[in-house]
């Protein structure tokens, strides 16, 4: 593991321009001391208590056998374009055929961690490289960066420079770290800089931009709406469409994948810099992190996106893994309880989706996963063993309602109440380019942090590097 680490850091060296190989190791330290890292890992909840509320066994095989050797095998197309659109048999659904970089990213993450947990099956390894192969293909080679969506031909549909770019990030950095190819990481960390240098806004980066990055360009919500986002309580109404800044939560998981993979120092500061902005932004009064700000940096309203409560405490539980201070995990334990107060339904044991007049709520399959990854990093983790009872609830709920037991993969949603044969025409499908986009990626993040902080041998990053 050292060994591995020594090599990823001298090649960040190379790639960031950072001098030598002791000043890139010293760099990328914690910004709090060694004493305060080291207590902040030393609560993890015993491997009794673990064995007790974590069943791995079920996590594995759900995992590969009953999720990613489906998309393994029915969405990665001989030339590495991933095929979202697929119906309950796991067949082309509808008429779209396209590639976005939200799906083409976020399935191409999932098939690493399916190399990974199915014991590095030569089949995932493979899919891997066409995936991500075909998604470099997506680079605009004129003006830099990348074409929003192509056909499976690579045609553009959408040339827009946009912020799922962050998913170029994310997935080329993981697909580094199980294959070594140096070609993801310098990929990688180009589409970084190009972020950095094209999409900044302010502290953060949130800005669509026209092919040639000259001017804004419109929102990728504005045309999915707020429903795709899937988890505002009844009755609330999105604040993306009128926002002027924003936190962009797959950004910052881009980065930390990003700093995971390679250990650039700059990257690292980059992590560290955002985290002490959410710091001044986070509302202490009402104890969450908003996302949509004005003009001046005031935040829109209370109307939360309630699935990136979750999203977001999870996160900073990982930063403080790779060795971020630990005074910011009372914000992201403060978040999953402002999640649970305004959005999680005791009876169902989940996250209420957005309703409409008379009908029942659609509680999307996203906003579980994240409840489900984020109690269960906070009960293992940070010293909220009284989170157990919510992992349960909404795993059964998962269990229950979403798992296609018959024909595998994962149902989009459940409406209490409602037989599923009169949800709609999304009712079984597995997989949707669009309106919310279906893929294994939310699932396959909650599987993957359940496997990785649950392992016998678990030892956050930041001390494995010492």
């Amino acid at each position: 593991m050292l060994l591995a680490r020594l090599r990823r850091h001298s090649m960040a060296v190379g790639l960031v321009t950072c001098g030598v190989l002791v000043i890139a190791l010293t760099s990328c330290q914690s910004s709090g001391t060694e004493t305060e890292s080291a207590k902040a890992s030393a609560h993890r909840v015993p491997d009794a208590e673990i064995s007790r509320n974590v069943d791995r066994e079920w996590v594995q095989k759900a995992t590969v056998n009953g999720l990613l050797d489906y998309w393994r095998d029915n969405a990665v197309m001989p030339n590495g374009f991933i095929q979202e659109n697929l119906d309950r048999d796991w067949k082309p659904w509808g008429k779209q055929r396209e590639a976005s970089l939200n799906g083409q990213g976020r399935v191409l993450y999932s098939l690493v961690v399916g190399y990974e947990m199915s014991g590095r099956d030569e089949r995932y390894l493979d899919a891997v490289t066409k995936a991500a192969d075909f998604l470099m293909k997506m680079r605009d080679p004129e003006h830099g960066g990348y074409y929003n969506r192509v056909t499976p031909d690579l045609k553009v549909i959408d040339d827009t420079k946009t912020t799922f770019v962050s998913f170029v990030i994310f997935s080329l950095a993981h697909a580094y770290r199980v294959t070594n190819n140096e070609v993801y990481a310098k990929e990688a960390m180009r589409t970084y800089h190009e972020v950095l240098d094209k999409m900044r806004d302010g502290p953060f980066f949130g800005r669509g931009l026209t092919r040639d990055w000259s001017g804004p360009a419109p929102s990728p919500f504005g045309r999915m709406g707020a429903r795709a986002m899937g988890s505002l309580p009844p009755g609330a109404q999105s604040s993306f469409a009128r926002r002027a800044h924003g936190l962009n939560v797959h950004m910052f998981e881009a980065f930390l994948a990003l700093y995971e993979a390679t250990g650039s120092p700059e990257v690292w500061k980059e992590i560290n810099t955002e985290l002490a902005e959410m710091e001044k932004l986070f509302d202490k009064e009402k104890g969450y992190l908003p996302e949509s700000f004005d003009e001046n940096w005031k935040k829109l309203d209370d109307n939360v996106n309630a699935g990136h409560l979750f999203e977001w405490s999870s996160l900073i539980s990982r930063a403080v893994e790779l060795g971020a201070d630990p005074k910011y995990i009372e914000m992201g334990s403060r978040n999953i309880d402002y999640g649970l107060k305004v959005a999680y339904d005791q009876e169902i044991g989940g996250l209420v989706g957005r309703t409409q007049p008379g009908e029942a709520p659609r509680m999307l399959w996203w906003p579980q996963c994240e409840v489900v990854k984020a109690a269960a990093h906070y009960a293992i983790l940070r010293d909220r063993e009284d989170l157990w009872p919510y992992y349960h609830k909404t795993l059964d709920l998962i269990k229950t309602h979403y798992l296609d037991t018959e024909h595998g993969g994962w149902f989009e949603m459940y409406q209490p109440g409602v037989a599923r044969e009169k949800m709609g025409e999304r009712a079984y499908m597995k997989g949707a380019v669009d309106g919310p986009e279906l893929s294994p990626y939310h699932q396959i993040s909650m599987f993957h942090d359940l496997w990785r902080i649950t392992a016998p041998d678990y030892q956050p990053d930041h001390l494995q590097k010492k």
